[in-house]
């Protein structure tokens, strides 16, 4: 028997690879909570108190014989008084003692068990300085972790206190492995991690202090400066505090470049073999972010571009806001990783603030990365650039570049060698010349839509009410970003059915918030746009609802020409914000419609606002 509690909760029977976890709560609880307390006795009040709190039925100590009797018998755990022929070794038991019960089973039966003894491991060898080990050790500890602990199972206030401590615990592993990380010089790996944390986590000072670290040890001063501001700002609002006296004193180490305070990671100019192939083999694509579903024949094309014997492999990822590409491009060079030996650079174009990255910045981290000393990249980005392509030319290097806002981004950023790949989506539709491949993403189909919700949401909860799991998805557009979005709140509300779900989209949208994550998409697509087109769509997605518009009517609108008018729709239509079809209802020309993930920013009932004193009733084609 195998009790898995680091995510949804599982048990497996023997050498059964099916999950036979029971499907009735108290009974999970139950099972849960003597797993969590294998091999100790777990007193019947602390049940009653897990199950139904200060409220008990009169029946109580019939009801919970009864669960204790299903799951003996679901599980074959013997008999009430244990039996004790069978010795503790030859399997699992589930015994009644004096005042409660007890499971026996082996500590690496129970995943919580074995995660454990792992990260203490991993604390005594970073104590001692051997950071490697340190780290393999607590990363073996976090591939244990699936989910939150025991995400699926209704918690009473017992279980609730040990999911809580198994999550601090997984936290606390998590910025061990950083720490490691930093010790070993791998800054560069871990900065798109920390970037994603610190804004899930503003307030926590860990997470804050290990990016400004990794920003400021990547040449990125003024952005590490911005971070330490950002968690002022946080911390201040949030929490009413001051940052700590350790965050405050990292911050001025930083302004003043004091590098006795902050010093470089020692395993580069150590004999440290692992750090010194860290650096000349650079890994530096972020972690998958999401179970990959719905897009198998999409990421088959690009893999199959990567890992093709052709020369110049170019494949260039393109699709409307939320539609999963960032999270196509990660999975597709993960893939096809093993056909770029001397490693993967990956660079996002627009920081944090949807400001574009300097060219040189980029540069200096891919080449430094490629085993370059920052006394080499004291340079002009062209020659930054000319040094890139001649380190890349007898190489087999792969180049994911994300947020490409325009074709002039990728002139200085690409490799040069036959053996090397890049991996190209930006917010705006591109054109790149040396491309082999062009895959273009648009919303899913319902079908694959519930299947990405039911890839991160427990069966039973989709089983229990599958329309209202459909109604979810519809609500989604088929946008992969916006199904992960909900999943993602579904799981962190576990008590939710998919009709709440569903209820909160739609009230969550009346309110002019954004329960999709769609706005901060539609922010960074905006930035690719010249002044006059982000004008023009200001005016125009105040104006409409969701029905067609055409030149003539927007011209008007606008006060400009047709000609002008047709210009800047085309420009919202490489943006990915409309959509052209062909004919206009008016005849003639094309009529343009909003794409799906900006109806989700939109009220149910919007309609035409006043402009200049005209209501334009007739805008709509």
């Amino acid at each position: 028997m195998r009790v898995n509690l680091l995510g949804p909760f599982e048990v497996y029977a023997g050498d059964d690879c099916a999950n036979t976890a029971p499907a009735a709560q108290k009974v999970r609880q139950i099972l849960a909570l003597l797993a969590l307390n294998a091999n100790r006795v777990v007193r019947s009040g602390q049940l009653v108190e897990e199950l139904w709190e200060d409220s008990p039925p009169a029946s109580v100590s019939t009801a919970l014989q009864t669960y204790i009797c299903q799951i003996r018998k679901k599980f074959g755990l013997g008999s009430p008084r244990g039996d004790t022929a069978r010795g503790r070794g030859a399997g699992p038991t589930l015994s009644t003692v004096d005042g409660g019960y007890q499971l026996t089973l082996p500590d690496d039966r129970v995943d919580a068990f074995r995660f454990e003894p792992l990260v203490s491991r991993a604390r005594r060898e970073f104590r001692t300085g051997d950071f490697p080990r340190a780290r393999d050790s607590v990363t073996a500890a976090m591939t244990l972790w699936r989910d939150s602990a025991l995400v699926d199972v209704r918690k009473g206030s017992i279980l609730e206190a040990e999911a809580l401590r198994l999550n601090e615990l997984h936290n606390s592993a998590r910025d061990l492995r950083i720490d490691a990380d930093l010790h070993l010089g791998r800054h560069h790996e871990i900065l798109s991690e920390l970037t994603s944390l610190a804004r899930l986590e503003p307030t926590n000072e860990a997470v804050q202090r290990h990016l400004m670290l990794a920003l400021y040890r990547t040449d990125r001063r003024a952005d590490a400066l911005r971070a330490y501001q950002r968690a002022r700002t946080s911390i201040a609002d949030e929490l009413g505090l001051d940052p700590s006296p350790e965050l405050q004193a990292l911050h001025t180490a930083i302004l003043n470049s004091d590098e006795s305070s902050l010093g470089r990671p020692e395993p580069r100019r150590a004999a440290a073999t692992t750090a010194r192939t860290l650096t000349e083999v650079p890994r530096h694509l972020p972690p998958a972010q999401t179970r990959f579903s719905g897009r198998r024949g999409q990421l088959a094309r690009a893999v199959g571009a990567l890992t093709a014997p052709a020369a110049g492999r170019v494949v260039v990822v393109g699709g409307p806001l939320a539609s999963g590409k960032s999270e196509l491009c990660v999975h597709a060079a993960q893939e096809a990783s093993g056909h770029y030996p001397d490693g993967q650079l990956f660079a996002r174009l627009l920081d944090g603030d949807n400001r574009p990255v300097d060219h040189a910045t980029v540069l200096r981290s891919f080449l430094r990365g490629l085993g370059a000393h920052d006394d080499q990249l004291n340079r002009e980005v062209t020659d930054l650039s000319l040094m890139f392509r001649a380190w890349t030319a007898d190489r087999r290097v792969l180049v994911v570049l994300d947020d490409v806002t325009a074709p002039e981004d990728l002139a200085l950023l690409l490799p040069s060698g036959k053996g090397c790949g890049a991996l190209i989506s930006g917010r705006r539709r591109l054109f790149v010349a040396s491309s082999t491949e062009q895959v273009e993403l648009d919303r899913l189909p319902l079908d694959d839509s519930l299947q990405v919700l039911g890839s991160f949401v427990a069966d039973h909860r989709i089983t229990m009410d599958p329309e209202g799991v459909r109604r979810l998805a519809e609500l989604c557009h088929g946008l992969p970003g916006a199904l992960f979005a909900v999943a993602s709140k579904l799981r962190l509300r576990p008590h939710w059915t998919a009709r709440q779900a569903a209820h909160w989209i739609a009230e969550s949208a009346k309110a002019g918030e954004d329960p999709l994550g769609i706005r901060a998409g539609l922010e960074r697509s905006l930035i690719a746009l010249p002044a006059d087109a982000r004008v023009a769509f200001d005016t125009l997605f105040s104006a409409w609802g969701r029905r067609e518009l055409g030149v003539e009517a927007v011209a008007f609108l606008l006060s400009t020409s047709q000609y002008r008018a047709e210009a800047l729709l085309e420009e919202l239509v490489e943006t990915h914000l409309l959509r052209a079809s062909l004919p206009c209802a008016g005849g003639g020309g094309f009529s343009y419609t909003w794409e799906p993930a900006l109806a989700v920013l939109r009220a149910p009932h919007a309609t035409p606002r006043r402009t200049d004193g005209v209501i334009p009733q007739a805008v709509a084609a």
